[in-house]
């Protein structure tokens, strides 16, 4: 029975080696081996000019498998002390002598995953690859090298909601980090790791891992320094205003592209910042800049023109047991041009009634075609349809406060390409923020203005209401930020605001102010938004809003050349002529240069002066005595330096520009070697 019982077990133990062994390996494998996921660097986020807007930043985590056959004992006794020291000294948590106790015990206990560090950049990491121990490799070091990466803003909170985020865990995907995660995720990687005790896994080398492919860079539209200008001046307004939030935007007209987005919006502790995407994605009633819409179609209808009349009433009127108001109540007739000026409501109410109350189709079909009732397309998730109902839904009042910018809803984006379109001549464009998705150097995909609409209204129509739009700013409601330098086309808007915790009563207010620059030849479109700024400090859309807007368009009009006025020079270039020393061949290229015209000298010196005799500028000989001290005041530096250094005189130097004055007067007697100090200014 002994000798059988031992014959079976050494067969099966023959099984167990031989015949099942692979089967057995395997499910080993399974119990001690897994597949983990290796996320993939996450692409870049561009502005327009090349500057990174959002990007990777790996951070390392060091591990070191102290139990490892290729750390030999020889091995570890040459390299722990010159390891505890650089420990300390790197990171100073601990002793160099508390290291290397830690390290020895750690090793007794063949712990194959001891953290020695976290939190890394690249050349940390560089660095630890250059020391004793770790630079003889991975294998006879133990060293575990574990990548993480973290998403950072080079630029802060610039253009942060904009930017936006994805997180997988709360599958909550916002902004361009949201819309594009596809492209900037790129493709996960797979690497097995091996478990120890402990619940622990360590990665191994496998030539079976497959590595992670990058994601996409993607480069916007976004303009940094605009979105600098337009974020601190809303940030200013805000605070002074005491608002519950504000958002800007501000879009090139020609091809759609957003070159600022601003939100901010007041938290609990009263700071403001970019907590929601206002400016695309909340929808409120427009109040008066909506009565661009109901002008248009007074105007392309052929129901009015710039001169049709209409009666104020002294700034109130009644639709049926509604009293509508005027903000600034003025009596008498007045003209369409007069009344959208000032934004009267009851002029643009009266007109729109007066001819749609029987075809109120006629009115909302007129919405349509202006493509008020359908959401832009801009390329962030987020963006509402607009709130306008059929004519079904009206009520007896609904047209004539629908048409001052009541009983519809609207984003900051969908008023702004309205206004855009006007401005390009009713061209509608697709707003978008992404023009190119790249790998490395490589274009994977180009995005190019796309035209919704060539033609929103008659040639008439346009030119009528942008002269409309230059007249608010002219002598309107929006007077206070007419300037000389160019004009500003645009419409003011103050309304009350009524949503599920807010009632009209409650009188909280919304500023507004949309419109586009320069007037005579547009190539901006902006708006800007204030929600419920202070009533005791202001309110009006023409005070509280559209400064922000003539902060952006100052900063455009002094930094974009293509926009300003070209000089107008009309003046007798023979009369011109520089009244100071220099050497013939400077007045020479300047004369060719500004095209004026000399009488040369004959067999010219050095340095000569011009005289202006009958509008004829004549070149003459300068030839400063070797013992006086000439005049050098308003010389260029080098001019200046040339004469006084030739003459023997030590120059000192004081400041920059061209010389405003110098130590030694004019026609003083000098001698070689002594010291003057020209002032530059």
């Amino acid at each position: 029975m002994v000798l059988a019982f031992g014959i079976a077990i050494i067969t099966k133990a023959g099984m167990v080696q031989f015949v099942d062994g692979a089967k057995w390996l395997k499910l080993s494998d399974t119990l001690t081996l897994k597949e983990i996921t290796i996320e993939a660097e996450r692409g870049n986020i561009y502005a327009r000019d090349g500057r990174m807007l959002a990007t990777t930043i790996p951070t390392f985590e060091i591990r070191m498998d102290l139990a490892s056959d290729a750390l030999t004992n020889k091995i570890w006794e040459a390299h722990i002390d010159s390891l505890s020291i650089l420990l300390e000294q790197k990171f100073g948590v601990q002793s160099q002598r508390n290291w290397r106790t830690q390290l020895n015990k750690e090793r007794r206990s063949k712990n194959r995953y001891f953290l020695l560090a976290k939190g890394l950049l690249y050349h940390d990491l560089k660095a630890l690859h250059s020391w004793p121990l770790f630079r003889l490799g991975k294998y006879k070091s133990g060293m575990i090298v574990i990548q993480h990466n973290n998403r950072k803003m080079p630029f802060g909170g610039l253009a942060q909601r904009t930017i936006g985020y994805s997180n997988d865990m709360n599958k909550v995907k916002i902004g361009l980090e949201g819309t594009y995660d596809a492209k900037l995720s790129g493709e996960k990687g797979v690497r097995k790791v091996q478990k120890l005790a402990g619940n622990v896994f360590i990665p191994l080398d496998d030539e079976d891992d497959l590595g992670a492919k990058p994601g996409y860079d993607i480069y916007t539209t976004i303009d940094i320094n605009l979105q600098d200008v337009a974020e601190s001046s809303l940030a200013r307004t805000v605070a002074t205003y005491k608002a519950d939030h504000g958002s800007v935007v501000l879009m090139h007209i020609q091809t759609g592209q957003i070159r600022a987005i601003a939100n901010l919006g007041k938290n609990k502790e009263g700071q403001y910042s970019e907590k929601y995407n206002y400016a695309v994605a909340e929808l409120n009633e427009p109040g008066s800049v909506f009565k661009v819409a109901s002008t248009m179609a007074l105007l392309d209808h052929g129901y009015c023109d710039e001169n049709t009349t209409v009666d104020l009433e002294n700034g109130t009127t009644k639709y049926f047991n509604r009293t509508m108001e005027d903000a600034h109540p003025k009596p008498g007739i007045a003209s369409l041009k007069q009344v959208f000026e000032t934004s009267s409501n009851v002029g643009i109410s009266k007109l729109v009634y007066r001819h749609y109350k029987d075809h109120k189709e006629k009115f909302y079909e007129y919405l349509q075609d202006l493509r008020l009732t359908q959401s832009t397309g801009i390329d962030l998730n987020g963006e509402p349809n607009p709130d306008i109902h059929s004519v079904k839904s009206w009520s007896g009042i609904s047209l004539p406060w629908i048409s001052i910018g009541y009983e519809v809803r609207l984003t900051p984006i969908q008023i702004l390409n309205l206004y855009a379109t006007i401005a390009n001549n009713g061209v509608q464009m697709k707003p978008y923020l992404v023009k190119e998705i790249k790998e490395n150097d490589k274009i994977i995909k180009s995005y190019n203005p796309i035209v919704l609409n060539k033609r929103v209204a008659s040639e008439y129509t346009i030119k009528t209401i942008r002269s409309f739009l230059e007249g608010v700013v002219d002598s309107g409601t929006a007077s206070n930020i007419r300037n000389i330098d160019y004009k500003i086309a645009g419409k003011t808007g103050t309304n009350l605001i009524s949503d599920a915790s807010r009632k009209y009563s409650d009188k909280v207010y919304q500023s507004t102010f949309v419109g586009y620059f320069p007037a005579t030849n547009p190539a901006y479109a902006c708006i800007v938004v204030i929600n419920n700024p202070d009533k005791s400090v202001g309110y009006y859309g023409g005070v509280v809003a559209a400064p922000v807007f003539r902060d952006i368009a100052d900063k455009i009009y002094a930094t974009e050349l293509s926009i300003q006025k070209p000089l107008e020079i009309n003046v007798n270039r023979n009369a011109i002529h520089i009244n100071k020393p220099m050497t013939y061949k400077d007045y020479e290229s300047i004369g060719k240069g500004l095209n004026i015209y000399y009488k040369s000298v004959t067999n010219p010196s050095e340095w000569v002066y011009s005289e202006n005799n009958d509008s004829l500028n004549e070149l003459k000989h300068w030839n400063p005595e070797r013992n006086l001290m000439p005049n050098v005041e308003n010389m260029s530096l080098k001019d200046a330096l040339y004469l006084l250094e030739n003459m023997g005189l030590k120059v000192h130097i004081v400041g920059s520009g061209k010389v405003k004055q110098q130590s030694i007067p004019e026609g003083t007697n000098i001698q070689r070697g002594i010291p003057i100090v020209i002032m530059l200014g």
